[in-house]
Order: C-alpha cells, then sequence, then structure tokens
C-alpha cells in the first residue's frame, strides 16, 4: 500500500492505496492519518472511478471558438501564469 492524499478536497485526507501495473486496485483511509484518522468520504473511496474513466482528459485542452484543441503541457502552463502575473503587475 502506498500512503497519500485525496486531492478531492482541502482537507486532504490520508488515504492508503494499492497499485498493480500501474492502476490503482484498492483504495482505504489510512488510520495513522493525524487529521482524518482513518477517515475517508464515499468520493474518496471511488477515486479509482475517476483516475481511470475512460473520458478523463490525458492532456491539456484550448478552447478555440467552439471547440478544443490539444496544446503541450508546457503552453497551458505559460498561459495559465500569463494572466495572472500581467494582472499582478498592472495592479
Amino acid at each position: 500500500m502506498k500512503k497519500t492524499t485525496c486531492v478531492l478536497y482541502t482537507n486532504l485526507y490520508g488515504l492508503e492505496v494499492r497499485v498493480e501495473n500501474n492502476r490503482i486496485v484498492k483504495v482505504r483511509g489510512e488510520k495513522d492519518n493525524p487529521l482524518s484518522e482513518g477517515y475517508v468520504c464515499r468520493k474518496g473511496l471511488n477515486i479509482i472511478y475517476h483516475q481511470h474513466h475512460a473520458d478523463r482528459l490525458m492532456y491539456p485542452l484550448k478552447k478555440i471558438g467552439e471547440t478544443f484543441e490539444k496544446i503541450s503541457w508546457e503552453q497551458a502552463i505559460d498561459e495559465t501564469v500569463e494572466k495572472p502575473t500581467a494582472i499582478v503587475n498592472k495592479h
């Protein structure tokens, strides 16, 4: 079991995850986690569904007009940083 946290909430519940062949196969609450003490919500227990869902995005998309086009991770990060940086620099 690998220890991690649930990223669905800011509470960061502790999780223990069993991974086989690079796929999550079991999830349970981490009893030793001081914040969650083994608690994990229904969404956390169903993280396998979200992680391996057929419609999960595996690369960034950019909306251009009415469609979405695949872009590189570098471009996505650069564009994500540009607007807030411009606002901070302006104000």
